[in-house]
């Protein structure tokens, strides 16, 4: 059973080729493998364009013709893989969600937490005596923080793998 994306030795290797590293060598192994789960629980929680490999193995035969199924068989396979790659026809799971993997694993390693980042953006003073901050609820949220991932490098990679929001799925049900 996988419960991150990637190799902790890969986003060992990837780190040790960046500059600005220390947070994540500074850092133990038991934490940096608890930032890849949280991680990859991030990542999993987006909408991905595709099916889980496992559920599109049993919807589509080689030629890519959709098969008959029952709802109980897509149960299975879905839940028969644990994460949401790879993807369709993928065997692997693509080395970008890999690397956004680690980029959201070495930021929530550095203490950031989307929620307060967005609280963040809508602050617009703050004071000292009579302790006051004010906020503007009417700031623009920034797509990757709205989304709960908080690096917008691991978004940038992550990006071309989402589903289009905006597209609508229609289905014949008999």
């Amino acid at each position: 059973m996988y419960t991150y994306y990637g190799i902790l030795a890969d986003a060992n290797t990837y780190f040790s080729n960046r500059l600005h590293e220390e947070v994540w060598t500074d850092s133990s192994t038991e934490d940096r493998r608890k930032a890849l789960i949280w991680a990859t629980a991030i990542i999993d929680a987006l909408n991905f364009k595709g099916r889980k490999a496992a559920v599109y193995d049993i919807l589509f035969d080689e030629d890519g013709a959709m098969l008959e199924v029952t709802d109980e068989e897509l149960r299975d396979a879905d839940w028969s893989q644990d994460l949401e790659f790879p993807r369709d026809t993928d065997e692997e799971v693509p080395e970008e969600i890999e690397i956004a993997t680690w980029e959201i694993a070495y930021n929530l390693l550095d203490g950031v937490d989307p929620d307060l980042e967005i609280e963040n953006l809508g602050v617009v003073s703050q004071g000292i005596a009579s302790v006051r901050t004010t906020y503007n609820r009417n700031h623009t949220q920034i797509e990757h923080l709205t989304n709960g991932v908080p690096s917008a490098a691991a978004w940038r990679y992550l990006r071309p793998y989402l589903r289009d929001s905006a597209a609508i799925k229609f289905s014949r049900v008999d």
